[in-house]
């Protein structure tokens, strides 16, 4: 089988320079164990429940297009994720683009976008620190007995010229310095591993 997240993977290694790669994976005794956890992991992976659970310094809430909160947390294409990482001046805003789902494979795919929740809401004004050029992946896997959880962002350049005020392009700005953008990637790492080490165990695998 042809695995997107290779190819992802390669795509990140072209262009390190505005790429990032957050990674966990574990090995199970027998492909039938990495299948359940797959499986499970793949249920927890649709819910931004779930994602609140594993994060440290960050909150994720869905919205719909009219900008209300939706009653249900589950990831589907065309839902606005709102991001909160502690210390912004702000919230950063994807959307859903795309959910793969195959017997090997899962991923999805998310690209900055506007704040649906503001009043007449000026889709052309990406409100978040990376232009909409950028995407990322959450891509979990399982191959034989390994299943791996990778979080890859590519296309990841600076917001600068697509922000609406002085303000947030100050805060963009401060992400090239590096602490800011650093803590991000930081906590993608540290999602990827929470959710591989708090269910690798689980009883139901």
């Amino acid at each position: 089988m042809k695995y997107k997240t290779d190819d992802l993977l390669q795509r990140a290694e072209r262009d390190e320079k505005h790429s990032s790669v957050a990674s966990a994976e574990k090995t199970f005794a027998d492909e039938a164990a990495s299948e359940k956890f797959f499986s499970l992991l793949k249920t927890k992976l649709e819910d931004v429940h779930e994602w609140n659970a594993h994060a440290l310094l960050t909150s994720f809430e869905l919205f719909d297009e009219n900008g209300r909160a939706l009653e249900t947390q589950k990831i589907t294409v065309g839902a606005f994720l709102r991001i909160s990482l502690t210390g912004a001046i702000k919230y950063d805003w994807v959307r859903v683009e795309s959910v793969d789902d195959t017997p090997l494979e899962f991923i999805i795919r998310v690209r900055p976008t506007y704040d649906p929740t503001v009043e007449k809401p000026d889709k052309s004004v990406i409100s978040h620190f990376f232009t909409g050029e950028s995407v990322n992946n959450f891509c979990l896997y399982r191959k034989a007995n390994t299943v791996a959880l990778r979080v890859i962002g590519l296309n990841e350049k600076l917001n600068s010229g697509e922000t609406s005020g002085t303000l947030e392009t100050v805060r963009n700005a401060a992400v090239n310095l590096g602490s800011y953008l650093g803590v991000q990637r930081g906590e993608w790492e540290k999602f990827c591993h929470h959710f591989m080490e708090d269910y690798a165990d689980a009883k139901s695998v």
